[in-house]
């Protein structure tokens, strides 16, 4: 595809904001969820896990963060391969986009695994499993939030700090 027209100005444009608004319906979501949602759910106790269960059955929340990170996911894979990132490991802001590019598909390899397949286990398990595996749940759903905002913190930043980075 070149880039150089205005087809292929359009998807690079449609891609970059796929990726920005995905990654921040990602990264929010799970932040409101991690910092806010649990810790008030984790005092309530057993009435909170009452409602977060009910809340992985009977909404779309949980959805949310895993389709967000699919669709920010691939769109940057995309944006990776069409804009030759690869090739840019020599500049800081290659290296810091590439180091951002790892950490988001670390967040998305272990969100998907460590968190979002056993949430579903969580939504439907009897009340003797619910504490245990709510809180591994917790301590990796954090887990994946700081890959996320570091990968977030270093895409964000690898235009300006890149340079000064040579």
């Amino acid at each position: 595809m070149d880039l150089n027209t205005a087809g292929g100005a359009f998807v690079i444009t449609v891609l970059r904001l796929l990726h920005i608004v995905g990654g921040l319906v990602w990264v929010g979501a799970a932040l409101v969820m991690a910092l806010y949602i649990e810790p008030a759910l984790e005092q309530a106790g057993e009435a909170g896990n009452q409602i977060i269960r009910r809340l992985y059955r009977e909404t779309s929340f949980p959805r949310l963060i895993p389709l967000s990170a699919l669709a920010t996911t691939a769109a940057g894979l995309l944006l990776y391969g069409l804009l030759a990132y690869h090739e840019t490991l020599s500049s800081g802001t290659g290296l810091m986009l590439n180091l951002g590019a790892l950490l988001g598909l670390l967040a998305f390899g272990h969100g998907y695994f460590a968190v979002w397949r056993p949430a579903g286990a969580y939504a439907v398990s009897s009340d003797a499993d619910t504490k245990a595996l709510g809180d591994k749940l917790r301590r990796q759903g954090r887990i994946s939030v700081c890959l996320a905002m570091l990968s977030l913190l270093l895409m964000a930043g690898a235009r300006y700090a890149g340079p000064l980075l040579g």
